[in-house]
């Protein structure tokens, strides 16, 4: 697997700079007939594009991986929850395809297809597999590898079909739960997708601090956390981190909702299927409903988890994610 960096550092979800403990890994497809990753990072690394912006691409044509936001940063990739817990990663699509209407496509040049489908999957394998081991993620636990479609059935993604729509379309057999079992092969092999693989993923190591940045002060580096808590309790000051340089001990308090606050302004919603809930906060239910593309008038405001904004719709109809919305 290539691996290049090539951070969104213009796009306003990278600026926004907000960090989530990473607990899965979602797979995307790019959804229209572009081979080419540089296209996207080109047209996505823009202080205007603000609807979408994924930790990753990965190129149909060579199968690089193109990094394209910290793997702990909060992406805009899955229209729901997801966001705050998984890492996106997109492949990129074969050009001999065309879309005819949602996830229905013709293709010219099925060979040619099947090879880029083929190799976006081998470089996604390597790449998941390297970033489960990363984080101490076990990829055939329930929720841990998703697809986009996976992650709408259970509520925390928005409605869509990918990667699964491709595969199926290209009559090739890949599924989910093959892709879970070639991502646990390669954990255990370090290499591309195999029939064995049954080693677990690596030991996650829990260093000692005062901060993560500050690697110098680190005290020891533990398999146990509970080993870490006690050197981290025998020296004031210090903390305990994980592999990602997220504070895991002592804990850190989550503060809870700020109050709503009246406000009266619009925003302007560039994509169809932005979740309506009934609170402000994914902790609340969905109404069902999405805003639609269009311009509409929020009448309060107020904080949820992980400090997120929310905005209360005029119209009474619930309560939206502001990430997503664009105000004017």
């Amino acid at each position: 697997m290539k691996l290049v960096q090539s951070i969104l550092t213009k796009n306003p979800c990278y600026t926004a700079g907000r960090k989530i403990t990473v607990k899965g890994l979602m797979l995307h497809s790019v959804g229209c007939p572009q081979p080419r990753a540089s296209v996207f990072i080109n047209n996505w690394n823009s202080p205007s594009y603000n609807n979408a912006c994924v930790h990753g691409f990965i190129d149909g044509n060579d199968g690089t991986v193109y990094q394209t936001l910290p793997w702990n940063h909060r992406g805009w990739h899955a229209g729901g929850a997801a966001n705050n817990t998984h890492i996106g990663v997109e492949m990129c699509e074969p050009a001999c395809i065309k879309y005819t209407g949602g996830s229905t496509f013709t293709c010219s040049d099925l060979a040619t297809a099947k090879a880029s489908a083929k190799r976006t999957y081998n470089a996604a394998v390597e790449l998941f597999a390297m970033l489960c081991k990363q984080y101490g993620l076990n990829p055939t636990a329930d929720g841990v590898i998703i697809s986009h479609k996976e992650g709408h059935a259970r509520g925390i993604a928005s409605n869509h079909g990918d990667p699964e729509h491709l595969w199926r379309g290209l009559g090739l057999s890949y599924t989910m739960a093959g892709f879970r079992k070639d991502v646990k092969a390669a954990m255990g092999s370090g290499s591309a997708p195999s029939d064995g693989g049954t080693k677990q993923p690596a030991t996650q190591m829990y260093r000692v601090r005062k901060t993560w940045s500050d690697s110098k002060s680190q005290l020891g580096a533990y398999k146990v956390l509970a080993n870490a808590k006690k050197k981290a309790d025998e020296n004031s000051g210090y903390k305990v981190f994980d592999a990602s340089g997220n504070v895991v001990y002592p804990a850190v308090s989550t503060p809870a909702p700020t109050p709503s606050k009246d406000t009266s302004y619009k925003v302007q919603i560039d994509i169809s299927n932005l979740n309506i809930r009934k609170g402000p906060g994914t902790n609340y239910g969905r109404t069902g409903q999405f805003t639609g593309k269009g311009i509409f008038t929020i009448v309060q405001e107020s904080k949820g988890e992980g400090a997120t904004l929310w905005g209360k719709l005029k119209s009474g109809a619930g309560w939206i994610s502001l990430d997503f919305a664009k105000k004017l």
